[in-house]
């Protein structure tokens, strides 16, 4: 006894194999742009540029290092860069760090005038804080409110936040393009 196959079996078996040869699996960029054929390294600038752009990324929130229920340190990395290049790079210098009452910070021509805490950090500091995150080159820092014998008591749930770099082969100093704010919840 032969059996054979149902139409609508057939119909479903040559859809199943189309599909099957027709299936193709395509990369994108986030902005939809076909991947390249293989990473490209980039070159740093050369080392006699000085930084003139800095980025800052931040821990998701300030942590508790002395068991009070109150933040008290916040850590950040930083990145300088010398545009055009574009990948950042180390560079011989010092940071400066100050937080200030929410829209109190100025802007670097004007800068506040009553910071809450302020973080100097000398090129001796700075040249251990260097490490690498995958973008490349970077600093990793700590700025303790208890530092110095500080105090994690403050007025303000949120600070913002402003930096500057300057480099110790001279020139301008290099600031952080805006202010960035920073939450301090009091629980």
């Amino acid at each position: 006894m032969t059996t054979h196959a149902s139409p609508f079996l057939r119909i479903a078996l040559l859809a199943l194999s189309a599909t099957v040869v027709s299936c193709q699996t395509t990369r994108t960029t986030s902005d939809g742009a076909p991947m390249a054929a293989k990473p490209i390294e980039v070159a740093p600038p050369p080392v006699t540029m000085l930084p003139n752009a800095i980025a800052i990324t931040f821990a998701p929130k300030p942590v508790d290092t002395d068991g009070n229920d109150r933040p008290d340190t916040l850590q950040v990395t930083v990145f300088l860069f010398a545009r055009p290049h574009p990948a950042p790079h180390w560079c011989d210098g010092e940071f400066h760090f100050a937080i200030f009452p929410p829209g109190k910070a100025g802007t670097p021509t004007h800068p506040g005038v009553a910071p809450i805490r302020e973080w100097s950090l000398s090129a001796e500091l700075v040249a251990a804080a260097r490490t690498r995150a995958l973008v490349g080159p970077c600093y990793e820092f700590n700025l303790s409110l208890l530092e110095g014998g500080g105090s994690d008591a403050m007025e303000h749930q949120s600070v913002d936040l402003v930096a500057w770099f300057q480099p110790t082969a001279g020139g301008p100093r290099v600031w952080l393009r805006g202010i960035r704010a920073v939450q301090y919840p009091q629980l």
